[in-house]
């Protein structure tokens, strides 16, 4: 699981276990910044998040991306992702993609510098 799945995880569990907030994961996602883009020089955008599944596109390095929901099956993390220059909304390996929230730390109450 990714840094971010996880720091989602954790917070909301973190969270809900002193009675702070009634947000659920979900919402906690929501909010997070759900911008992305390729990082790879090419990426298959696949129908289902497997390797087994069609291609319905491809999508280059830099290209800018809209991440829409994640998968975690057979211990690979996919993104669902919708591409604006082409319109295409698909699957694509979550290591192929950068997104803000991975350069950005998660402070827990408790754990911070301050």
């Amino acid at each position: 699981m990714t840094s971010r799945a996880v720091a989602i995880l954790g917070l909301t569990a973190v969270l809900a276990g002193t009675g702070a907030a009634t947000a659920t994961a979900a919402q906690a996602a929501a909010s997070i910044d759900n911008r992305c883009y390729i990082t790879a020089s090419a990426a298959n955008i696949r129908s289902k998040p497997t390797i087994n599944s069609t291609a319905v596109g491809v999508a280059y390095k830099g290209w800018s991306c809209t991440v829409r929901d994640y998968k975690y099956p057979g211990g690979v993390q996919w993104a669902k992702v919708t591409f604006p220059r082409s319109g295409v909304t698909g699957w694509v390996r979550d290591d192929l993609i950068h997104t803000p929230g991975e350069n950005t730390p998660i402070c827990l109450p408790g754990t911070c510098n301050d």
